[in-house]
């Protein structure tokens, strides 16, 4: 039997080629050099304990405090980590290599810090599979399973108000989280991928269907004191993306765009405390 492919199918492999292979060197930790190496959550000023949220579909491992100090806890939320092989293809386990957040975290001096990472990293149920870490990221899905261990991390603590930190595409599940809660009073980003849509088209790949898009809850979000740093080497998310952003909002007088002397993953861990001081104004 004889098989023919025709021009447009010919076609779509390609692009979807040509996305695979894309989505393999934009992701960090797939496209970085030697990983930042760990840190011990014991290590912090404030001691955190590790615990997994197992209540939504995915397990969703987590730092958290042992007890809460102010009312006001700061969760640090991971990148999309390790989801590509060098192969082109999904990775088995999309675990970060690159623990630049952490070292982020050991900058704070916070009294009530937290971490999320995102679904099936460090643990993994029957429900984890590559979708989820690759074109599922930032769906429904995964944004009401994020959410939710929010909600229970901040009912544990019993703290009434919450600041997210998100890196890389924990930038986009940061604002939309914040988007889908009223207990939220600042964003701060780094190197966040605030608008998935255009990023895809900057870099000429593929579509993400299952993807919210950050721009869609402007008016949920323009009330919310934020600020995002971009680095100024950062060819992985470019500056262009914050600058889109903050287009989408008629009111920008609690969004700051900063760029920053670094690149995706180096230069960001020794100016953090600076950056952690930059003022969050809103309507001033």
């Amino acid at each position: 039997m004889e098989f023919a492919c025709s021009g447009q199918l010919m076609h779509k492999i390609t692009l979807l080629t040509k996305s695979l292979f894309f989505w393999f060197w934009l992701l960090p930790g797939c496209a970085n050099g030697p990983g930042i190496s760990e840190v011990n959550p014991g290590d912090l000023r404030q001691p955190l304990n590790v615990d997994v949220y197992d209540q939504a579909y995915w397990p969703i491992y987590t730092w958290a405090p042992e007890k809460s100090v102010t009312g006001t806890l700061r969760i640090y939320i991971e990148g999309d980590g390790r989801a590509w092989l060098r192969s082109n293809r999904p990775s088995m386990n999309p675990t970060p290599v690159n623990r630049l957040v952490h070292h982020l975290m050991m900058q704070d001096e916070s009294p009530d810090l937290a971490y999320i990472a995102q679904p099936c990293q460090y643990v993994m149920n029957d429900n984890c599979n590559s979708e989820v870490w690759t074109f599922k990221r930032y769906s429904p899905q995964v944004l009401e399973a994020m959410n939710a261990t929010v909600a229970s991390l901040k009912e544990k603590g019993h703290y009434e108000k919450l600041e997210l930190v998100g890196y890389s595409g924990g930038g986009a599940l940061a604002v939309l989280i914040a988007a889908h809660r009223n207990d939220v009073t600042s964003v701060r980003t780094v190197a966040g991928n605030l608008s998935p849509e255009l990023l895809n088209r900057h870099h000429g790949i593929s579509e993400m269907p299952a993807a919210l898009n950050p721009l869609a809850f402007s008016g949920q979000l323009s009330s919310i004191a934020q600020i995002h740093f971009f680095g100024v080497r950062d060819s992985v998310v470019p500056v262009q993306v914050s600058e889109h952003y903050l287009e989408a909002f008629e009111d920008t007088s609690c969004i700051n765009v900063e760029r920053v002397n670094a690149d995706h993953q180096s230069g960001w861990i020794e100016q953090w405390p600076l950056l952690l001081d930059r003022p969050l104004s809103c309507g001033l």
